[in-house]
């Protein structure tokens, strides 16, 4: 919501690597530069590496988009990979079709021939390995062992290497020498300096629509000494505190809303005992005071007692009068007059609740349970200590985004939602339905319509859902992949386009691509031919299996 508050067209502060936001300062450029030279020119590995959260994702995914056409990338996240897993997770990435029951040989052979015929049409193909530092001595060796497939003159595969300042220590192992040999350009990114740091901040502003800066210089100040200048701090705080300056009704961002940001994001609880100090000061004030003037008091106190006792004696009591009914044919019992209603001509119509009245009552707990019960399970006895890992134990998948109610309703789960009021408290209640412009919500276990209006006062967009993925963890399907997960796809686009099949192919063919495309375009989805958690979702909420949020 504070979007709308500050002038600006999307979240400026978001953790995710988006390269249209990535700021070149002096020391990014020069890393950027490294890439792009290794990727052109060097002959071997190329290594960047810097602290948690200083860019490095963004830099390479800036990298991809800054290569031509004819050089193929392959952008491979998780490192925690055995050699076989690595090898697979590479295929995956090329589109190269594989068996399950390959070895590492059959990989290596087929990986060749790709290479090499890539080579002879002016191709170039790129690995880029994030987090490398997760990766073992075993998976770094297979690597390694990869760059050995060249021509005469030229090296087939060129390999970058990016991870936290430990895989500089792990490539010193002995056992690794001869892969630290091969690596023919290296940098090491730093953090942003405080000039960088308002820069940055005013950059990622006027890249989300910023007419006018918004945080000002002494704010700015407050968030290098404590960010560092590392990125992903800065977005964090810079994020908590446009939250904080929406809440407060505030156009700029002052050094105070920096300041209580901070001990946001750290977790600090001193407003809540400056809180109890306060009281505890006014408790012992009253209790003096109570102390010095009882005497006093108790006098006034008696005083008055003897007042009212004889005001009392001297009113003269009027009995109630009794009212005679003629007809006795038409008199009720008192059971009956207590059995039934009193009907006024003209009924005062109850107060209606508001949603704010009834925030306090949410309880995160009680909304899982909520959630949980549309899938028939009880949330209590789930083993696991987050929801989501309570869901997984059933096949369940979670969906945490920041979006709106058109997301909402495209997905057509019940979901939980965050409301933020305005002294910054947050509470989440479950989304059961949606017709029109009311929803439905599950509050302490009753539910309430409201207009999605009313909502909106508190709601930044984040929800909670959860829905029935092929596998877990949610796989991410291509032409040339082979299990149970395409023949899930088949039978939902069957069932979405009321074709129906004898028997489904587990393999993910051109047919089924084309398929896939057609659907995406029409859904207005990427349509790139991958089915990924959002097409899968969309899928899965037309064919209007489990609990639904619009009817």
């Amino acid at each position: 919501m504070y979007t709308t508050h500050f002038g600006l067209n999307a979240v400026p502060f978001s953790i995710t690597p988006d390269p249209h936001y990535l700021y070149l300062s002096v020391r990014h450029r020069e890393a950027l530069a490294h890439l792009l030279y290794g990727v052109k020119e060097g002959p071997g590995f190329v290594l960047l590496t810097g602290e948690v959260g200083t860019g490095k994702t963004t830099l390479c995914r800036s990298l991809i988009e800054q290569l031509p056409e004819t050089v193929d990338v392959a952008l491979l996240l998780n490192p925690r990979l055995s050699s076989i897993e690595l090898l697979k997770a590479l295929f995956d990435e090329l589109r190269i079709s594989y068996e399950e029951d390959f070895v590492s040989k059959d990989f290596i052979d087929i990986l060749s021939s790709y290479l090499l015929t890539a080579h002879s049409v002016g191709r170039r193909t790129v690995v880029i390995l994030d987090e490398a530092q997760n990766l073992t001595p075993e998976v770094l060796e297979q690597v390694r062992l990869l760059t050995n497939l060249e021509t005469a003159n030229h090296k087939l595969l060129q390999i970058i290497l990016v991870g936290q300042p430990e895989l500089n220590t792990l490539l010193k192992r002995n056992n690794l020498r001869q892969l630290a040999q091969r690596i023919t350009a290296r940098y090491h990114l730093l953090p942003l300096s405080a000039k960088d740091t308002q820069a940055y901040i005013n950059h990622r502003l006027a890249i989300s629509g910023a007419k006018n800066p918004i945080f000002i210089n002494a704010a700015m100040r407050l968030v290098y000494r404590y960010s560092g200048g590392i990125p992903r701090l800065i977005n964090v705080i810079c994020d908590r505190a446009l939250l904080g300056g929406y809440v407060g009704n505030e156009n700029k961002i002052n050094s105070s809303i920096v300041r209580k940001a901070i001990k946001e994001v750290r977790g600090e609880t001193i407003r809540h005992s400056s809180h109890f100090i306060n009281w505890l000061i006014v408790i012992i004030l009253l209790g003096t005071l109570a102390w010095w003037f009882y005497p006093q008091a108790k006098n006034i106190w008696d005083n008055y007692n003897k007042e009212t006792i004889s005001i009392t004696q001297s009113e003269t009591y009027q009995p109630i009068p009794i009212i005679t009914i003629d007809n006795t044919d038409e008199i009720a019992t008192s059971e009956e007059l207590i059995s039934e209603p009193i009907v006024e001509d003209n009924p005062t119509p109850e107060s209606v609740v508001t949603l704010e009245e009834l925030l306090p009552k949410t309880d995160t707990n009680s909304a899982f349970i909520a959630l949980f019960n549309f899938w028939d399970l009880d949330y209590k006895n789930l083993t696991g200590e987050k929801a989501c890992q309570r869901a997984a134990t059933k096949n369940l998948a979670c969906l945490l985004r920041t979006g709106n109610w058109t997301e909402l309703r495209k997905v057509n789960r019940p979901a939980v939602i965050e409301l933020v009021t305005n002294d910054g408290n947050q509470h989440h209640l479950v989304v059961t339905k949606l017709k029109d412009d009311i929803a439905t919500v599950a509050i302490a276990g009753v539910n309430y319509e409201f207009p999605i209006t009313e909502i909106n006062k508190y709601w930044l967009g984040q929800f909670l859902l959860l829905w029935q993925p092929p596998l877990l963890p949610v796989p991410v399907l291509k032409i040339g992949l082979s299990n149970n997960a395409v023949i899930w796809i088949r039978k939902h686009l069957d069932s979405i386009e009321g074709v129906i099949s004898e028997s489904y192919s587990p393999r993910f063919d051109y047919a089924l691509r084309t398929r896939i495309i057609a659907f995406q375009r029409q859904q207005q989805l990427d349509a790139d031919g991958i089915v990924g958690e959002q097409t899968m979702l969309v899928m899965q909420a037309l064919s209007r299996l489990g609990p639904l949020l619009v009817e």
